[in-house]
């Protein structure tokens, strides 16, 4: 008979190197698991690595195992909290090196990882206290396939979203209305100190209005090869303008965005933007309104996110407006 106590029970303790590699390789083969044919061909729902099975279970099972194959003596609160992150950051960078996701889905996804990762090693803390047999350890590793197929055929909910922001430009509407039109050669520096361009959108090259079959249209071209039309759908000169999104196939060339976070996609979409110019003083009060579509089945966090990103782009817009008109103002 054997012990509950013995090691053999509860499963060999490893050398930190290999609960590090362990914990990333296991990481990487569910991310493929999660990319094959049964997780991403669905009339309904999210692509494999959009789950909640994977973005949540996935680094839970990690950090549970992790911490499972520490040694009892080795086995404290803070390396139950902090060990299964060193197998989360080497899974972070396969991923990258594999290019399995874009650096725009890591940093996204970072955050989540780092958090159930400490979660499932605070779990496996309380739960080895009671020398669980190895089953129910190694059990917890195919929890997120289980899960991931009850999933699959559950629909994304859509949530729609607004961000309203304003900024006093010392110009007068009819110069502001005019590079809202007419923006081009935008450098890189003036979208420089926006979050979405720093962690991988490409950046706009230009703005162009047009007269297109009779209608007007602003033509927007980015770098990588990105380009995509805004038909014009309501335009009161000098004081308000608003278009929605038209894509064609080829708007988005291959990589130049992370198929997980690509405008109009099944996840994001921009559904139209607004441009208010109030005389303000000795100035403009320009507002921009940006309403978008976010759709997950982790929207509770998903919203957080592309609030944040959405206003803070929409302001750093309103700063490039603001910055370039204030310098011509001054140029003459």
């Amino acid at each position: 008979m054997v012990d509950s106590a013995s090691p053999r029970r509860r499963g060999p303790a490893l050398p930190m190197r290999w609960i590090v590699l362990g914990g990333a390789a296991y990481g990487v083969s569910m991310r493929l698991l999660f990319g094959l044919w049964p997780f991403t061909h669905r009339p309904l729902g999210s692509a494999g690595p959009m789950f909640v099975s994977f973005l949540f279970a996935v680094p839970l099972a990690l950090g549970f195992w992790s911490v499972s194959r520490l040694s009892p003596e080795r086995r404290t609160i803070g390396a139950a909290l902090l060990v299964p992150w060193g197998a989360t950051a080497l899974l972070l960078a396969a991923a990258a090196f594999l290019l399995l996701e874009g650096s725009i889905c890591l940093v996204l996804a970072a955050p989540i990882f780092l958090l159930m990762a400490s979660i499932g090693g605070f779990l496996a803390w309380i739960l080895m206290r009671f020398k669980p047999a190895p089953s129910v350890t190694n059990a917890v590793l195919v929890l997120p396939l289980m899960l991931g197929i009850a999933e699959r055929q559950a629909a994304i909910p859509d949530a729609h979203r607004r961000s309203v922001q304003s900024v006093h430009v010392a110009a007068s509407p009819e110069r502001i209305w005019r590079l809202i039109n007419q923006a081009s050669d935008i450098a890189p520096a003036e979208m420089g100190q926006g979050w979405a361009w720093r962690i991988g959108v490409p950046y706009p090259l230009s703005a162009l209005t047009v007269t297109e079959d009779g209608a007007r249209v602003r033509k927007l071209r980015w770098q990588k090869g990105v380009h995509f039309d805004e038909p014009i759908l309501d335009w009161d000169e000098n004081r308000y303008i608003r278009w929605s999104y038209r894509f064609a196939p080829d708007s988005i060339p291959p990589g130049a965005l992370d198929e997980h976070v690509e405008v109009g996609g099944r996840y994001f979409d921009l559904l139209d933007t607004s441009y208010r110019l109030e005389p303000e003083g000795h100035g403009t009060r320009l507002t921009i309104e940006v309403n978008y579509r976010v759709s997950t089945h982790f929207n509770w966090y998903a919203t957080r996110l592309g609030d944040f990103l959405v206003s803070d782009a929409a302001r750093t817009i309103l700063d490039f407006y603001k910055h370039r008109t204030e310098h011509d103002v001054r140029e003459g």
